[in-house]
């Protein structure tokens, strides 16, 4: 079993910071940034609310395929991806561990074959470290690591990016759907809107799944246009929302400090402080 849960629930989203060194130097800088920002922004909860009301984010999410002692060697031995890991899990350890390796085709940093692919995640989930393994929906081989994280009793969150458009509601429905079919425990999907009319498809969708979904959701726009739907995604189903302690690793992701202060006065009326 993991050592840390992934508890998600729409009514009130988690924030989900990433890590994206390229070797362990920059891994130890991130992970000084992240530990900085939590303490400078903890402080007593206000009254009536959650005792991590003022916790500046929640979960943190590991780029492996920006880790380059891993990706050097195109996937083909998984023990410097699981030494690192056990690296940030000891630099860290009160947070969940979201482990990502993100391909090319879903706008990722690096491309391994499919059975390194499903290696990784494999090895990843053996630790017992990920609080869950990121799992692409479209990867030829998901069905197999979904099931390989399984037998670890790792949770997946299934995903699928657009960074040409944002599909109709009907296909963003469908493609939750078939996640929570395939057996994922969180289904994530990230479009492109070219109007405001594509945000509120994106929304919509995400509220019409939620309604008869039985795993979270994780719903967003991507880049500028989309960024309301990374402050209000949770009104309409979606569970967790990507935000930044440095550097960003997709389009419109929004400095952390700020998206829980929103993200607090959306949910009690009065956000948390000092900011």
């Amino acid at each position: 079993m993991p050592r840390h849960r992934l508890t998600l629930d729409a009514r009130s989203p988690s924030i989900i910071v990433p890590l994206t060194g390229r070797d362990l130097t920059e891994l130890d800088e991130q992970i000084g940034a992240l530990n900085a920002a939590g303490a400078e922004f903890g402080g007593t909860p206000p009254a009536g609310t959650s005792p991590n009301a003022v916790q500046l984010f929640d979960v943190v999410e590991w780029r492996v395929d920006f880790y380059e002692p891993f990706t050097a060697g195109a996937g083909s031995d998984p023990s410097p991806a699981v030494e690192a890991l056990e690296r940030i899990s000891v630099q860290l350890p009160g947070l969940p561990v979201l482990a990502t390796f993100r391909t090319r085709a879903e706008g990722g940093n690096a491309e391994i074959s499919p059975e390194a692919y499903l290696a990784l995640a494999d090895a990843l989930a053996s630790t017992g470290l990920a609080a869950a393994i990121d799992v692409e929906y479209r990867h030829a081989l998901a069905g197999d690591a979904i099931a390989a994280a399984h037998r670890q009793h790792t949770p997946v969150v299934a995903s699928t990016h657009d960074f040409a458009e944002t599909p109709s509601a009907e296909e963003i429905v469908a493609r939750l759907a078939a996640m929570e079919d395939a057996g994922a425990d969180v289904a994530k999907i990230a479009v492109t809107p070219r109007s405001a009319a594509d945000v509120v498809t994106l929304l919509s969708a995400t509220e019409q799944r939620f309604r008869v979904a039985g795993i979270p959701l994780i719903t967003m726009s991507m880049g500028g246009l989309g960024a309301v739907t990374r402050l209000g995604g949770g009104t309409f189903g979606s569970s967790a929302t990507f935000a930044t302690v440095g550097a960003a690793s997709a389009p419109g992701q929004l400095p952390a400090e700020g998206v829980r202060s929103a993200l607090d006065l959306l949910r009690t009326g009065s956000a948390p402080g000092p900011l």
